[in-house]
């Protein structure tokens, strides 16, 4: 990560018309050379100073890079405390909103633009994008909306996931792709508008994902479709989670992010209000009626393993459409329906999971999700709860994914 004072000066002038105020706490830094900026201090790290821009951006400038008076006052200061919450980021909401926005838009900066290695690369508060063309601040301001949006989202649930960048990473990172073919050729399967590569700390998006189209050397900004913003939240919410999904079950990594792109979105705001309708609308981009569906049977959606899920995608006719559609609908079940319909359940699933080791999961879910009930009796919770949202249920014999569970 590049961390030069000049390259913060740059960010400042080239944005100055974007980002004239600064956050509280701000003070002006100088540098050896005299030249000056607005910023916030968050910490010592090691024989650096990190700073935070108005825009939420945070940069590491070395000490020597600043003034004497500036290499003063840093030395006096505690050492960056490396868990501390960024502003808005204070606490999960202790009941579902009716909604989350951001309060304005991203305002990104320019890190490097290098034509000549096709490397270009901009940064929003939480996100570090990589692109293989330039792209101008509007387009950059214009997509990073989303993934803002989606990590303040996952910050405010009541669920309290509190979102963290991959380990070693400072910010989330996000890789684009001018040409759907590298993007294929760099682990995008065919036909989606985004994945998250856990092993690679990343997610990778195709620019046409995101409204951006080159046209020879010119950029244009196109509407993105509801299936592409829809496909691009579930992944930003994989990578929300990364710290998560080692401790998962494949159903709920899963579903937890299909119940989020589930929600209504619309520049830079997510809406709790209409879940039924949009439980229905949901449900007919996976190819029901959006009245009734079948769900695999939930002894096997609670079993199912991460090979097993990947398998189906590739293997069996239909049945990943079934097996995404079968999991958002146990979230929203485990969210919004099961008990008080306040996620009590399986918010304290998550505390649980958060404080023990992977072993603990076993009997952390049947403590906590099914309870004293039978499978039985869960199957007709299940159903009953879904009838008063408009919901017809029924559920398949077990072994829809057997097919490919063999080794």
């Amino acid at each position: 990560m590049k961390s030069s004072f000049g390259l913060l000066l740059l960010g400042v002038v080239c944005f100055s018309a974007v980002a004239q105020t600064t956050g509280p706490g701000a003070r002006t830094w100088t540098s050896s050379d005299g030249k000056k900026m607005e910023a916030t201090f968050v910490g010592r790290e090691g024989a650096g100073v990190k700073v935070r821009m108005a825009n939420g951006a945070t940069f590491t400038i070395p000490l020597d890079r600043l003034s004497v008076e500036d290499q003063a006052f840093v030395r006096q200061q505690p050492a960056a405390d490396a868990t501390a919450a960024k502003p808005g980021e204070l606490a999960a909401l202790k009941e579902w909103p009716r909604g989350v926005s951001l309060d304005e838009p991203p305002q990104p900066t320019v890190v490097t633009e290098d034509a000549a290695k096709k490397e270009f690369v901009y940064r929003s508060g939480h996100y570090e994008f990589r692109c293989d063309s330039r792209l101008g601040s509007n387009v950059v301001k214009e997509f990073s909306r989303i993934f803002e949006a989606t990590h303040l989202l996952n910050w405010q649930l009541p669920l309290d996931l509190k979102p963290k960048p991959e380990e070693g990473q400072e910010l989330f990172m996000a890789r684009l792709y001018t040409n759907k073919e590298d993007y294929f050729a760099n682990g995008g399967m065919t036909g989606s508008a985004g994945v998250y590569q856990r092993g690679e700390k990343a997610l990778s998006v195709p620019l046409a994902s995101l409204g951006v189209k080159m046209v020879g050397s010119r950029v244009s900004l196109e509407k993105t479709s509801d299936d592409d913003n829809a496909t691009l939240i579930h992944e930003i919410t994989h990578q929300m989670m990364n710290h998560w999904l080692p401790k998962l079950r494949t159903w709920y990594v899963e579903g937890s992010a299909e119940a989020i792109a589930m929600l209504e979105y619309q520049r830079g705001r997510f809406t709790f209000i209409g879940l039924k309708q949009r439980l229905s609308n949901y449900l007919q981009r996976r190819g029901s009626d959006g009245k009734n569906f079948t769900m695999l049977d939930p002894e096997e959606l609670f079993s199912i393993d991460g090979r097993t899920w990947s398998a189906a995608l590739a293997s069996i006719r239909g049945q990943a459409s079934q097996n995404y559609a079968s999991a958002g609908l146990m979230a929203y079940f485990f969210y919004y329906l099961d008990g008080k319909g306040d996620a009590a359940n399986i918010i304290a699933y998550l505390r649980e999971l958060e404080s023990g080791d992977r072993n603990a999961e076993p009997e952390a879910f049947k403590k906590h999700l099914i309870r004293e009930r039978s499978m039985d009796d869960f199957r007709e919770e299940v159903k009953k709860a879904f009838r008063k949202e408009g919901l017809n249920i029924t559920f398949a014999p077990v072994g829809k994914n057997m097919a490919v569970s063999a080794p």
